[in-house]
């Protein structure tokens, strides 16, 4: 069969459904997610009302903190320090981008490692890169690797090629494809030698923000493309990869935008909440 698009609402159920049995067999009480949001951009808003209906389906109780745009660093370290202490909440998700005044490193690593839903600390990715067993993996890269195992693509000598504007992000999450023993290649900007790449690579995950821009006419037989470049313009969404570029004739799976990514990584992050309140009540 020619390009198959992966249904991420689907996957994503099967997860929910998954973590809302869990917690309806825990007979106590559930786990707290705070969410914190800061300002009112209108995709921030959407994204944090979903995570907020998912949530309730599932059986995770959600506490929103909402901030003014022009909360100043102080003030929003001490919500996330007082997050820290407070023995209810589980997890703490603070919704991204912040406003260009905050410093985003800072107060993303001011949230304590046991309530990282994200799993962006550095002392998360720490752990992670150490395989230590209390380590959270970020809810994104627990996707690719949900659709890695989905599709039994079997990566070992393969390219994996990941294009990506963050070194963090394309760094860690190289390394968790090593571990399944492909070559990883990572680029910056889409320049002649990642084009070339991309026609080599069993696994394409693109993280570039760039509609359409990623074009791969000639992939690899039984390959995976994994969109996370999520763009939205003039009212409609856009990812990263250009799929009708691809020749329809050479078999493949990929993430459609809408509909790929984003639900699977929202269900990624209830998980994680969920991980972090068994932690807690071992």
């Amino acid at each position: 069969m020619p390009l198959q698009l992966i249904n991420g609402r689907q996957l994503a159920e099967q997860i929910k459904d998954n973590i809302a049995e869990n917690i309806y067999n825990l007979g106590g009480p559930r786990p707290n997610l705070a969410i914190i949001l800061v300002g009112q951009r209108p995709d921030s808003q959407l994204y944090v009302k979903l995570k907020q209906q998912e949530a309730k389906k599932v059986g995770i109780d959600t506490h929103f903190y909402s901030c003014p745009a022009n909360i100043s660093q102080a003030e929003l370290l001490e919500i996330i320090r007082f997050l820290n202490k407070d023995p209810l909440i589980d997890g703490i998700l603070l919704q991204l981008p912040l406003p260009q005044h905050l410093n985003t490193d800072e107060a993303v690593n001011a949230i304590h490692p046991d309530k990282d839903v994200d799993g962006f600390t550095a002392e998360n990715l720490n752990r992670l890169q150490n395989n230590q067993p209390q380590a959270i993996i970020p809810p994104v890269f627990g996707v690719v690797l949900k659709l890695i195992a989905e599709q039994k693509l079997d990566l070992t000598g393969q390219l994996a090629v990941i294009l990506g504007n963050s070194t963090i992000f394309g760094d860690h999450l190289a390394q968790l494809i090593k571990q399944q023993g492909a070559e990883v290649a990572i680029y910056h900007r889409l320049d002649k030698k990642a084009q070339a790449s991309l026609n080599q690579a069993k696994l394409i995950i693109s993280a570039l923000g760039r509609p359409l821009a990623v074009k791969i006419k000639q992939p690899q037989e039984n390959y995976l493309i994994i969109d996370i470049g999520i763009t939205k313009k003039a009212s409609k969404v856009y990812g990263d990869v250009d799929l009708k570029s691809i020749n329809p004739l050479i078999n493949g799976w990929a993430t459609p935008v809408p509909g790929g990514v984003g639900p699977l990584t929202i269900a990624m992050a209830l998980n994680n909440t969920f991980l972090l309140y068994q932690q807690h009540h071992e």
